[in-house]
């Protein structure tokens, strides 16, 4: 799209502005499954209307119907048939009906450096173009993490950055009023670089439905050349945790690593 570029001193200066810089869906189909054998429908994308605004979308789309299930418990007279809506393994077009969206969500970024939004996007371009088969479980698990949260990587190149966030999150399974769930939380995130090897980032933010603080995190990463050392720290809330990895850099050993780590389920 051309818009009016306001750097334009004679008022007559056009600027071409990207409405989608990135659209994806991903899916795939068992033929060995004895039921469902094609996976739900995924799909990401994202624009960047300014330097600094950045906008950022996921989902997911279900290819089977909902209907009432009966369970019979009991015996003879005593027998009770109970109905509940779960998904059956019919595809929805069979009805004349499109695949229903079970999850959306999408974010509002504002970046106080805008050359971080630039390389990160370059870094997400570069997955993409890689072929679903091409990829490691590292490399979709990276992918589908940026796609949450645009600033989940670390890219030492960047000195800093200092990002504020909006998401929306909607979820609804089998399409009923009783299975639906709305999240939205503000956030803000950054990072910097302590030296050109040492890296700290951090993220916080607060839940609008729980009226809290959102999950907050602090994390480390230090470049050791062919190895990198990152360490994550959870200090408080519900899911208090820490975890340390010392990991080869190579995709190819990627499962070389070694690992140190205290979940929120290991308190107890």
């Amino acid at each position: 799209m051309k818009v009016r570029n306001k750097k334009d001193t004679t008022g007559t200066g056009e600027r071409k502005l990207a409405i989608l810089q990135g659209l994806n869906f991903s899916s795939s189909y068992n033929i060995f499954a004895e039921h469902k054998k094609l996976a739900p429908i995924n799909f990401n994308g994202r624009s960047q209307f300014t330097e600094k605004l950045g906008i950022n979308f996921n989902g997911q789309f279900s290819p089977y119907t909902v209907g009432l299930v009966g369970l019979t418990s009991g015996i003879g007279a005593d027998q009770v048939t109970t109905y509940s809506y779960q998904e059956l393994d019919r595809y929805v077009w069979k009805d004349g009906k499109l695949p229903r969206l079970t999850n959306l969500g999408f974010s509002f970024d504002y970046s106080l450096n805008p050359e971080a939004f630039k390389k990160r996007n370059e870094n997400l371009d570069q997955l993409n173009k890689q072929t679903p088969a091409a990829r490691t479980q590292e490399q979709i698990d990276q992918l589908n993490a940026i796609s949450r949260d645009p600033n989940a990587f670390v890219d030492f190149n960047i000195p800093w950055n200092f990002t504020f966030s909006y998401s929306f999150n909607y979820s609804n399974t089998l399409g009923r009023p009783e299975t639906k769930n709305i999240t939205n939380t503000l956030n803000f995130s950054g990072d910097f670089n302590l030296t050109s090897k040492w890296k700290i980032t951090y993220s916080s933010g607060y839940d609008f439905k729980a009226k809290n603080l959102s999950q907050t995190n602090f994390s480390i990463y230090r470049d050791l050349h062919c190895w990198d050392l990152s360490a994550t720290w959870v200090p408080f809330g519900a899911y208090q945790s820490y975890s340390i990895d010392i990991r080869v850099k190579a995709s190819v050993l990627q499962d070389l690593k070694l690992s140190k780590r205290k979940g929120y389920y290991t308190r107890y």
